[in-house]
Protein backbone atom coordinates (compact mmCIF):
# COMPACT_ATOMS: atom_id res chain seq x y z
CA UNK A 1 0.00 0.00 0.00
CA UNK A 2 1.30 3.38 -0.92
CA UNK A 3 2.21 6.00 2.08
CA UNK A 4 0.50 8.83 0.35
CA UNK A 5 -1.84 9.06 -2.87
CA UNK A 6 -1.50 12.70 -4.07
CA UNK A 7 -4.56 13.17 -6.39
CA UNK A 8 -4.02 16.12 -8.86
CA UNK A 9 -6.69 17.04 -11.75
CA UNK A 10 -5.56 19.08 -14.59
CA UNK A 11 -7.32 21.50 -16.87
CA UNK A 12 -5.88 23.97 -18.97
CA UNK A 13 -1.98 24.24 -17.09
CA UNK A 14 -0.10 23.88 -19.98
CA UNK A 15 1.98 26.65 -18.54
CA UNK A 16 2.14 25.17 -15.05
CA UNK A 17 1.76 21.38 -15.16
CA UNK A 18 5.63 20.28 -15.88
CA UNK A 19 6.60 22.74 -13.10
CA UNK A 20 4.07 20.37 -10.77
CA UNK A 21 4.75 17.13 -11.91
CA UNK A 22 8.33 17.92 -11.24
CA UNK A 23 7.87 18.59 -7.84
CA UNK A 24 6.28 15.36 -6.96
CA UNK A 25 8.34 13.58 -9.03
CA UNK A 26 11.52 14.74 -6.65
CA UNK A 27 9.71 13.92 -3.48
CA UNK A 28 11.66 12.29 -0.74
CA UNK A 29 8.98 9.78 -0.23
CA UNK A 30 9.59 6.77 -1.96
CA UNK A 31 6.49 4.83 -1.85
CA UNK A 32 3.75 7.21 -3.04
CA UNK A 33 1.34 6.99 -5.74
CA UNK A 34 0.14 9.92 -7.95
CA UNK A 35 -3.06 10.33 -9.53
CA UNK A 36 -3.44 12.70 -12.49
CA UNK A 37 -7.29 13.53 -13.58
CA UNK A 38 -7.45 14.69 -16.70
CA UNK A 39 -10.89 16.60 -16.54
CA UNK A 40 -10.37 17.06 -20.66
CA UNK A 41 -8.78 19.38 -20.53
CA UNK A 42 -8.21 21.64 -24.23
CA UNK A 43 -4.99 22.30 -24.01
CA UNK A 44 -1.88 19.82 -24.66
CA UNK A 45 -1.02 19.37 -20.29
CA UNK A 46 -0.85 15.55 -21.06
CA UNK A 47 1.31 15.40 -23.49
CA UNK A 48 3.43 17.70 -21.24
CA UNK A 49 2.93 15.56 -18.29
CA UNK A 50 3.34 12.29 -20.05
CA UNK A 51 6.97 13.95 -21.19
CA UNK A 52 7.94 15.18 -17.84
CA UNK A 53 7.07 11.73 -16.46
CA UNK A 54 9.40 9.79 -18.99
CA UNK A 55 12.03 12.14 -17.40
CA UNK A 56 11.38 9.89 -13.80
CA UNK A 57 11.30 6.70 -15.09
CA UNK A 58 11.24 5.23 -11.48
CA UNK A 59 7.76 7.22 -10.50
CA UNK A 60 6.28 5.29 -13.90
CA UNK A 61 4.68 2.70 -12.22
CA UNK A 62 3.38 5.24 -9.46
CA UNK A 63 1.21 7.10 -11.98
CA UNK A 64 -2.43 7.16 -13.29
CA UNK A 65 -3.94 9.21 -15.15
CA UNK A 66 -7.96 9.43 -15.39
CA UNK A 67 -9.20 10.80 -18.47
CA UNK A 68 -12.93 12.48 -18.52
CA UNK A 69 -14.56 12.57 -21.87
CA UNK A 70 -16.39 15.74 -20.60
CA UNK A 71 -15.36 18.75 -18.38
CA UNK A 72 -17.07 17.92 -15.46
CA UNK A 73 -15.31 20.45 -13.03
CA UNK A 74 -12.79 20.25 -9.75
CA UNK A 75 -14.91 18.72 -7.50
CA UNK A 76 -16.09 15.63 -10.10
CA UNK A 77 -11.81 15.19 -11.03
CA UNK A 78 -10.98 15.15 -7.18
CA UNK A 79 -13.54 12.91 -6.35
CA UNK A 80 -12.51 10.28 -9.79
CA UNK A 81 -9.11 10.55 -7.87
CA UNK A 82 -10.46 9.59 -4.40
CA UNK A 83 -12.18 6.36 -6.38
CA UNK A 84 -8.86 5.46 -7.31
CA UNK A 85 -6.51 6.27 -4.03
CA UNK A 86 -5.06 3.03 -2.45
CA UNK A 87 -2.95 4.84 -0.49
CA UNK A 88 -2.42 5.02 3.90
CA UNK A 89 -2.93 9.45 3.38
CA UNK A 90 -4.63 11.09 0.71
CA UNK A 91 -3.37 14.33 -0.67
CA UNK A 92 -4.94 16.94 -2.97
CA UNK A 93 -2.62 18.94 -5.30
CA UNK A 94 -3.91 21.78 -8.00
CA UNK A 95 -1.87 21.60 -10.88
CA UNK A 96 -1.06 24.79 -11.42
CA UNK A 97 0.99 25.24 -7.77
CA UNK A 98 3.66 22.99 -6.80
CA UNK A 99 5.30 21.85 -3.36
CA UNK A 100 8.51 21.08 -1.70
CA UNK A 101 10.42 18.37 -2.37
CA UNK A 102 10.34 17.02 1.32
CA UNK A 103 6.63 17.87 1.42
CA UNK A 104 4.79 14.27 2.16
CA UNK A 105 8.27 13.37 3.47
CA UNK A 106 7.62 14.89 6.25
CA UNK A 107 3.97 15.36 6.87
CA UNK A 108 3.75 11.54 6.77
CA UNK A 109 5.96 10.71 9.29
CA UNK A 110 4.79 13.31 11.73
CA UNK A 111 1.54 11.31 10.72
CA UNK A 112 2.92 8.17 11.71
CA UNK A 113 4.70 9.45 14.77
CA UNK A 114 2.00 11.44 16.24
CA UNK A 115 -0.74 8.50 15.12
CA UNK A 116 -2.78 12.06 13.86
CA UNK A 117 -4.92 11.92 11.34
CA UNK A 118 -4.80 14.96 9.54
CA UNK A 119 -1.22 16.89 9.32
CA UNK A 120 -1.01 20.22 7.89
CA UNK A 121 1.85 22.97 7.35
CA UNK A 122 1.87 26.41 6.30
CA UNK A 123 2.20 27.56 2.55
CA UNK A 124 3.97 30.44 -0.04
CA UNK A 125 0.99 32.23 -1.75
CA UNK A 126 3.05 33.05 -5.02
CA UNK A 127 2.44 36.48 -6.65
CA UNK A 128 3.96 36.95 -10.40
CA UNK A 129 5.98 40.20 -8.18
CA UNK A 130 6.90 38.76 -5.31
CA UNK A 131 6.20 35.48 -2.72
CA UNK A 132 4.28 35.73 0.58
CA UNK A 133 4.22 33.73 3.47
CA UNK A 134 1.12 32.16 4.73
CA UNK A 135 1.26 30.95 8.26
CA UNK A 136 -2.03 28.49 9.23
CA UNK A 137 -3.39 27.77 12.72
CA UNK A 138 -1.31 26.90 15.70
CA UNK A 139 -2.12 23.47 16.51
CA UNK A 140 -4.67 22.85 19.59
CA UNK A 141 -5.82 20.58 21.88
CA UNK A 142 -9.63 20.99 22.21
CA UNK A 143 -10.92 20.10 18.98
CA UNK A 144 -13.67 22.53 19.26
CA UNK A 145 -11.64 25.79 20.01
CA UNK A 146 -9.41 24.81 16.97
CA UNK A 147 -12.53 24.09 14.00
CA UNK A 148 -13.96 27.41 15.61
CA UNK A 149 -10.94 29.23 14.87
CA UNK A 150 -10.67 27.55 11.75
CA UNK A 151 -14.04 28.79 11.18
CA UNK A 152 -12.95 32.35 11.13
CA UNK A 153 -9.70 31.97 9.15
CA UNK A 154 -9.43 33.57 5.41
CA UNK A 155 -8.25 30.22 3.76
CA UNK A 156 -9.83 26.71 4.19
CA UNK A 157 -8.11 24.85 2.02
CA UNK A 158 -7.22 20.99 0.96
CA UNK A 159 -3.89 21.22 -0.16
CA UNK A 160 -1.58 21.83 2.59
CA UNK A 161 -2.86 18.96 4.52
CA UNK A 162 -2.43 14.79 4.26
CA UNK A 163 -5.97 12.98 5.34
CA UNK A 164 -6.09 9.64 6.64
CA UNK A 165 -8.01 7.64 3.98
CA UNK A 166 -9.60 5.59 6.34
CA UNK A 167 -11.20 8.59 7.71
CA UNK A 168 -12.54 9.75 4.25
CA UNK A 169 -13.81 6.19 3.40
CA UNK A 170 -15.19 5.20 6.84
CA UNK A 171 -17.39 8.65 7.10
CA UNK A 172 -17.99 9.08 3.53
CA UNK A 173 -16.68 11.88 2.67
CA UNK A 174 -15.79 13.32 -0.25
CA UNK A 175 -15.78 16.92 -2.45
CA UNK A 176 -19.74 18.16 -3.20
CA UNK A 177 -20.75 17.01 -6.56
CA UNK A 178 -23.02 20.31 -7.26
CA UNK A 179 -20.69 23.48 -6.19
CA UNK A 180 -17.41 24.73 -7.76
CA UNK A 181 -16.47 27.10 -5.36
CA UNK A 182 -15.70 26.78 -1.46
CA UNK A 183 -15.32 22.76 -2.47
CA UNK A 184 -12.34 23.09 -0.04
CA UNK A 185 -14.35 24.75 3.05
CA UNK A 186 -17.33 21.98 2.48
CA UNK A 187 -14.71 18.96 2.70
CA UNK A 188 -12.14 20.17 5.16
CA UNK A 189 -14.48 21.16 7.43
CA UNK A 190 -15.94 17.64 7.69
CA UNK A 191 -12.23 16.08 7.76
CA UNK A 192 -11.54 18.22 10.96
CA UNK A 193 -14.58 17.48 12.37
CA UNK A 194 -13.84 13.78 12.53
CA UNK A 195 -10.22 13.31 12.74
CA UNK A 196 -9.81 12.27 16.56
CA UNK A 197 -5.94 14.04 16.00
CA UNK A 198 -4.95 16.86 13.92
CA UNK A 199 -1.13 18.14 14.09
CA UNK A 200 0.74 21.18 12.09
CA UNK A 201 4.14 20.92 10.66
CA UNK A 202 5.61 24.17 11.41
CA UNK A 203 7.23 24.71 7.59
CA UNK A 204 5.82 26.25 4.48
CA UNK A 205 5.68 23.07 2.05
CA UNK A 206 2.93 24.13 -0.83
CA UNK A 207 3.60 27.16 -2.91
CA UNK A 208 -0.15 28.53 -4.54
CA UNK A 209 -0.11 30.03 -7.25
CA UNK A 210 -1.74 33.10 -7.58
CA UNK A 211 -1.21 34.44 -11.26
CA UNK A 212 -2.93 31.69 -12.90
CA UNK A 213 -6.35 32.59 -14.38
CA UNK A 214 -7.12 30.17 -16.83
CA UNK A 215 -7.37 26.97 -14.42
CA UNK A 216 -10.39 25.48 -13.35
CA UNK A 217 -10.69 27.62 -9.77
CA UNK A 218 -10.39 30.73 -11.35
CA UNK A 219 -12.25 30.84 -14.89
CA UNK A 220 -16.10 31.22 -13.61
CA UNK A 221 -18.09 33.91 -12.02
CA UNK A 222 -18.40 36.23 -9.14
CA UNK A 223 -22.20 35.34 -8.72
CA UNK A 224 -21.77 31.67 -9.50
CA UNK A 225 -19.23 32.23 -6.68
CA UNK A 226 -21.07 33.87 -3.98
CA UNK A 227 -23.90 31.17 -4.56
CA UNK A 228 -21.62 28.27 -3.83
CA UNK A 229 -20.69 29.93 -1.06
CA UNK A 230 -23.78 30.15 0.65
CA UNK A 231 -25.40 26.94 -0.12
CA UNK A 232 -21.61 25.99 1.40
CA UNK A 233 -22.30 27.80 4.41
CA UNK A 234 -25.67 26.62 4.93
CA UNK A 235 -25.57 22.79 4.46
CA UNK A 236 -22.68 23.46 6.87
CA UNK A 237 -24.63 24.54 9.49
CA UNK A 238 -26.97 21.73 8.66
CA UNK A 239 -24.48 18.56 9.16
CA UNK A 240 -23.91 20.55 12.51
CA UNK A 241 -26.78 20.55 13.47
CA UNK A 242 -27.35 17.37 12.96
CA UNK A 243 -24.08 16.40 14.59
CA UNK A 244 -26.03 17.92 17.86
CA UNK A 245 -22.79 20.23 17.85
CA UNK A 246 -24.73 23.69 16.10
CA UNK A 247 -24.29 25.55 19.24
CA UNK A 248 -20.36 25.71 18.91
CA UNK A 249 -20.24 27.31 16.35
CA UNK A 250 -23.61 28.90 15.20
CA UNK A 251 -22.09 32.39 15.56
CA UNK A 252 -18.86 31.69 13.72
CA UNK A 253 -21.24 30.43 10.87
CA UNK A 254 -23.44 33.64 11.51
CA UNK A 255 -20.56 35.25 10.24
CA UNK A 256 -19.99 33.77 7.24
CA UNK A 257 -23.30 33.64 6.32
CA UNK A 258 -23.27 37.65 6.83
CA UNK A 259 -20.19 38.34 5.00
CA UNK A 260 -21.21 36.25 1.91
CA UNK A 261 -24.96 37.63 1.80
CA UNK A 262 -24.08 41.16 2.53
CA UNK A 263 -23.91 42.74 -1.23
CA UNK A 264 -27.77 42.10 -1.04
CA UNK A 265 -27.76 45.01 0.84
CA UNK A 266 -26.87 47.26 -1.66
CA UNK A 267 -30.17 46.10 -4.23
CA UNK A 268 -33.45 47.61 -2.67
CA UNK A 269 -35.00 44.50 -4.66
CA UNK A 270 -32.95 41.73 -3.17
CA UNK A 271 -33.54 43.22 1.16
CA UNK A 272 -36.33 39.90 1.34
CA UNK A 273 -33.67 37.97 0.29
CA UNK A 274 -31.21 39.21 2.52
CA UNK A 275 -33.56 38.49 5.46
CA UNK A 276 -34.82 35.19 3.93
CA UNK A 277 -31.27 33.75 4.34
CA UNK A 278 -30.91 32.13 7.45
CA UNK A 279 -32.41 34.71 9.79
CA UNK A 280 -30.95 33.52 12.68
CA UNK A 281 -27.73 35.43 11.81
CA UNK A 282 -29.21 38.40 12.69
CA UNK A 283 -28.16 38.48 16.11
CA UNK A 284 -24.58 38.70 15.96
CA UNK A 285 -24.63 41.54 13.23
CA UNK A 286 -22.61 43.47 15.62
CA UNK A 287 -20.01 41.15 16.93
CA UNK A 288 -19.46 40.17 13.52
CA UNK A 289 -15.50 40.97 13.11
CA UNK A 290 -14.66 43.81 10.49
CA UNK A 291 -12.21 41.31 8.71
CA UNK A 292 -15.96 40.28 7.73
CA UNK A 293 -18.05 42.90 7.51
CA UNK A 294 -17.22 46.37 7.69
CA UNK A 295 -18.73 49.10 10.14
CA UNK A 296 -21.13 50.81 7.33
CA UNK A 297 -22.17 47.15 6.23
CA UNK A 298 -23.02 46.32 9.97
CA UNK A 299 -24.79 49.61 10.30
CA UNK A 300 -26.68 49.03 7.02
CA UNK A 301 -27.83 45.43 8.18
CA UNK A 302 -28.84 46.28 11.86
CA UNK A 303 -31.47 49.00 9.83
CA UNK A 304 -32.62 46.57 7.90
CA UNK A 305 -33.10 44.02 10.43
CA UNK A 306 -34.60 46.88 12.53
CA UNK A 307 -37.41 48.07 10.90
CA UNK A 308 -35.75 51.15 9.84
CA UNK A 309 -35.58 50.53 5.64
CA UNK A 310 -36.55 53.16 4.56
CA UNK A 311 -34.06 55.23 6.26
CA UNK A 312 -31.91 52.68 4.52
CA UNK A 313 -33.17 52.89 1.68
CA UNK A 314 -32.31 56.87 1.69
CA UNK A 315 -29.01 56.19 2.13
CA UNK A 316 -28.66 54.38 -0.75
CA UNK A 317 -30.15 57.01 -3.06
CA UNK A 318 -27.97 59.36 -1.96
CA UNK A 319 -24.79 56.82 -2.15
CA UNK A 320 -25.88 55.96 -5.88
CA UNK A 321 -26.37 59.78 -6.74
CA UNK A 322 -22.81 60.70 -5.27
CA UNK A 323 -21.37 57.74 -6.86
CA UNK A 324 -20.36 55.95 -3.85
Amino acid sequence: MPKVSVIIPIYNVANYIERCACSLFEQTLDDMEFIFVDDASPDDSIQILQETLSLFPQRKSQVHIIHHSTNLGLTAARNSGLEMATGSFVAYCDSDDYVASDMYKLLYEKAIQEKADVIYCDFFMIYSSHDEYYSTLNEHKDKTVFLKQYLLQGWNVLWNMIISRKLLLTNHLHSPKDITFCEDFYLSVRVLFYANRILKVNKALYYYNRVNVSSIVHSLYEKKKENDERKTYLDTIDFFDKNGVLTDFKKEMSWRILKNKQNLLLNPIQHQEFMNIYPESRKHIMSCPVSFCNRKMKCFMWMLTHHLRWPLLGILYLRKILGR
